[in-house]
């Protein structure tokens, strides 16, 4: 029987650690299938980047990378950047690296892999400061990050990996409690 969408309650998102057996993913992309395999790990001791790998039952369904980044001022939107911003770029975290084991592409992987990076860079923004998600998209990938609510960068859109990025400060605002003392006053 074919699973046609995995409920993210079963999936769970863990960090790369060494014990980890990895040979067994395999996505449709090989390079991200190598970067796995032979730099992930490597690049995380040497603090370059941070890889999270997410299970479903036993089974290694996906991963993705984050690191440090920083995006251009005149690369967002007028309407997403900071009126009167003092310095060239905004602080930002990419996601690096995100891919699913073909054996479960098209089951919601995907989509909670990137909500998962998101999640982790809300965190962050609630230690250091941190506005935006990026990611250099491969070009069969930008529909996908655009309906998660990723832009494009007009300056990139013609370039291999086509820059994107997704701002984190509606999402947050959104989440916050509105204050009120309403309560108080009566």
């Amino acid at each position: 029987m074919e699973i046609e969408q995995i409920p993210r309650d079963e999936l769970r998102i863990v960090p790369l650690i060494k014990r980890h057996e990895l040979a067994s993913f395999n996505s449709k992309n090989d390079d991200l299938n190598e970067f796995l395999k032979n730099d992930a790990l490597k690049d995380q001791e040497e603090m370059i980047n941070k890889t999270y790998l997410s299970f479903w039952k036993k089974s290694f369904v996906g991963y993705f990378s984050i690191l440090a980044d920083t995006i251009e001022v005149h690369a967002i939107d007028e309407n997403d950047g900071i009126q009167d911003y003092p310095y060239h770029k905004y602080p930002s975290i990419k996601i690096a690296r995100l891919a699913v084991d073909r054996r479960f592409e098209r089951k919601g992987i995907g989509g909670f892999l990137i909500l998962a990076a998101i999640g982790l860079a809300m965190s962050v923004s609630e230690i250091i400061g941190c506005r935006y998600v990026t990611v250099d998209s491969k070009p069969e990938s930008i529909s996908f990050y655009e309906k998660v609510g990723f832009k494009i960068v007009e300056k990139y859109k013609c370039s291999e990996f086509p820059k994107m990025y997704l701002d984190l400060y509606p999402i947050v605002s959104m989440m916050q409690p509105k204050e009120s003392l309403e309560e108080f006053e009566k």
